[in-house]
């Protein structure tokens, strides 16, 4: 038995058919603009020793501006030729691109993607050439940074420890020859000797001080300071002073946390750090700035104390790094988050506060500068 459809059902049928065909050529649009087939473009080719694992489709940028996409890579002919790139550029931005063009790889944020930066060039420098082939930079690699990151602080450790032992050897000399003992005691008698032995020996002190500034300034260069934040090398005795910053903190017991004893996370305890993670959504601001303070018994030993604290506090940072990406505040904005145990020992910025604490706890704080 044959039944007719009527006609509002028809039509409905029909406008049902019209939207489907309406969102798929939407969505194929949208495809097509994130690809830059939609838009006039023009190309530019770049020459590069190595890529990085950048590929086909990988976006390209012009002073910070979504510019365009990487449309080919041509592998080397033969050993130690470069890779050859295409880049497709939306042609509204081809008055930036000047022939003195330089084009670099760079990464987004600390573990992002790969895309490339192109810097335009001189604005008196000629408009770029028919061939579209701009200069390239070598990528700047996180390896090489960090073998030479390692070169540098052992000769600087081997210079602090070489001048540590000289001055201890300077102020032996000092000491004998001030009480007349020995062959040169005996020879040097006058106080002007002795006082230029004083003078060398402060000199050799204001030397050894001068190494410690130039390693703190190191560890908070970037790209270092990436590598010395990721292991918790902070200053425990200035972390947690900020004058100028706005505290909020969260105070959570060792045992709602942890096993007895130990830096192992409970369930009970990854509960507690989901609900800690909520805070930060509300706070957004680069240039805030977290702290992780672990603290325990003064009556514990303090050297086992230190290592039990900071592996503690390790534990906590790297859950609310790698589950909630407490340290990223936005899509290119991120802060510091630093992790530090400090033992049986109350640092001074927290003295005033620490008297109502239970002594084992994680204390998790929020510091937010002030305009």
């Amino acid at each position: 038995m044959n039944r007719e459809i009527g006609r509002w059902r028809a039509l409905a049928n029909a406008g049902f058919a019209l939207a489907i065909l309406a969102l798929a050529g939407f969505g194929m649009a949208q495809v097509a603009s994130r690809q830059w087939r939609t838009q006039k473009t023009f190309r530019v080719h770049v020459d590069f020793a190595s890529i990085g694992g950048l590929g086909v489709g990988q976006r390209v940028r012009i002073q910070g501006i979504d510019a365009g996409v990487v449309e080919a890579a041509e592998p080397p002919r033969a050993p130690g030729q470069p890779v050859h790139l295409v880049l497709r550029i939306d042609e509204r931005l081809r008055p930036l691109v000047r022939a003195d063009a330089v084009a670099r790889i760079v990464t987004e944020g600390v573990v992002g993607s790969k895309v490339i930066e192109i810097a335009p060039g001189r604005p008196e420098a000629p408009p770029l050439p028919a061939t579209g082939l701009i200069a390239a930079e070598r990528p700047l690699e996180m390896n090489d940074l960090l073998q030479e990151a390692r070169k540098s602080l052992a000769r600087v450790d081997a210079v602090a420890a070489a001048a540590e032992q000289g001055l201890g050897e300077i102020n032996l000399i000092a000491a004998t020859i001030r009480k007349g003992e020995g062959s040169l005691g005996k020879f040097v008698q006058d106080e002007e000797a002795y006082q230029k032995l004083l003078a060398l020996s402060s000199r050799g002190e204001r030397t050894l001080h001068d190494v410690d500034e130039n390693l703190a300034a190191m560890k908070r260069t970037w790209p270092l300071s990436r590598y010395f934040n990721d292991r918790s090398f902070f200053d425990r005795d200035r972390v947690l002073y900020h004058p100028g910053a706005e505290r909020d903190s969260r105070v959570i017991l060792e045992s709602d946390l942890f096993e007895p004893g130990r830096a192992v996370l409970t369930t009970q305890g990854r509960g507690r750090l989901d609900g800690i993670a909520a805070w930060f959504k509300s706070v957004r601001r680069p240039s805030s700035e977290v702290v992780i303070a672990a603290f325990t018994d003064r009556d514990r030993d303090q050297e086992l104390a230190q290592i039990l604290t900071q592996e503690q506090a390790d534990a906590v940072r790297k859950y609310l790094v790698e589950k909630h990406a407490i340290q990223s505040t936005g899509w290119f904005g991120s802060r510091k988050v630093a992790a530090v145990g400090f033992g049986g020992q109350v640092p001074s910025p927290l003295a005033a506060v620490a008297g109502d604490q239970p002594p084992r706890r994680i204390e998790i704080i929020l510091f937010t500068p002030q305009t």
